[in-house]
């Protein structure tokens, strides 16, 4: 899985489709339709995976906060940087604004849990009845996702040369190699001396180190309680999508396990983000609850740049 991983640097030049990593800005209005405009990422990659570094920091903050479309996601964000011909563009475009058209109502399910996520952090409490309605209404959306956009796929497929089919399958692999790190079940103290999720919140929140204490060790026994996640049946989908993108003839709607990794990895990442969140609340002070569900509506209300492609 860690194959070109160099790959990734002009990737995450285009990252996060226009979500912002890190905190929102203080005036952000709360529960606007705001753009959430991506920080450019560092030109050089040390490492990617086990060993997050300030260059990968904004797209796994991206990726530990949406997970509503999947494959379909990292296959749309990949195309912000396949380095199409002008002949190519128009059709290109029109694909991507396609693939997130029929992502939409994943979307907008994950954008009820980020929201009712944010209510309960603001309060100190999350309401978990409604998080876990929320959250069902996400698996079900996000299993749509494959079959929504097959066709989309398929066009791209035709569009794309035989060196562009493996440039996105490359790129395809590089979001899942950052994703799988920014949702691990876990949060090593290791990995978290300046980076990682409770990382990112200790600095966004100026957290005191027994707040952090705290977080962690709340975080970990939650984590023993949530459904695992099969890595393996997501890598297993990758390599089948990568065998059959890059051969001469490809039908997404052939790829029968789609629905249930996306669906699975939608449930994975919102499940263990709402625990950290969840862990974290109660150890908050009241200003640090209002930073952080501002930094929670900021993401659910990201939009696409009308500039991007």
């Amino acid at each position: 899985m860690k194959r070109l991983i160099s790959l990734i640097a002009p990737m995450l030049l285009a990252a996060a489709i226009g979500c912002g990593g890190g905190a929102p800005p203080a005036q952000s209005p709360q529960g606007s339709d705001q753009t959430a405009q991506a920080q450019p990422a560092a030109d050089n990659v040390a490492a990617v995976g086990e060993n997050e570094d300030d260059s990968t920091a904004d797209l796994a903050d991206h990726h530990r906060h949406h997970h509503h479309g999947g494959f379909a996601m990292f296959i749309a964000m990949s195309l912000d940087a396949i380095g199409e011909s002008p002949d190519q563009h128009d059709a290109i475009v029109k694909i991507q604004h396609d693939m997130h058209a029929k992502m939409q109502p994943a979307k907008d399910a994950e954008k009820a849990v980020l929201l009712a996520l944010a209510d309960g952090v603001a309060a100190g409490q999350v309401d978990q009845a409604k998080i876990d309605a929320a959250v069902a209404q996400l698996a079900t959306a996000s299993a749509g996702v494959h079959d929504a956009v097959a066709d989309s796929i398929n066009a791209l497929h035709k569009t794309l040369t035989p060196p562009q089919r493996q440039a996105l399958v490359d790129k395809l692999e590089s979001h899942l190699t950052v994703w799988n790190h920014a949702n691990a079940p876990d949060e090593p103290t290791a990995k978290d001396a300046h980076h990682g999720h409770i990382a990112q919140l200790a600095h966004e929140l100026q957290l005191s180190p027994d707040q952090v204490d705290k977080i962690r060790e709340s975080f970990a026994s939650s984590m023993t309680q949530a459904p695992k996640y099969d890595r393996a049946e997501a890598e297993a989908h990758f390599q089948a999508f990568a065998s059959a993108f890059t051969s001469e003839n490809f039908d997404a709607h052939a790829l029968t396990t789609g629905s249930a990794v996306n669906s699975h990895m939608a449930t994975w990442g919102v499940n263990r983000m709402v625990r950290l969140y969840e862990a974290a609340a109660p150890v908050l002070t009241p200003d640090q609850r209002a930073k952080a569900a501002d930094a929670l509506r900021h993401h659910a209300n990201y939009k696409r740049s009308d500039s991007e492609t």
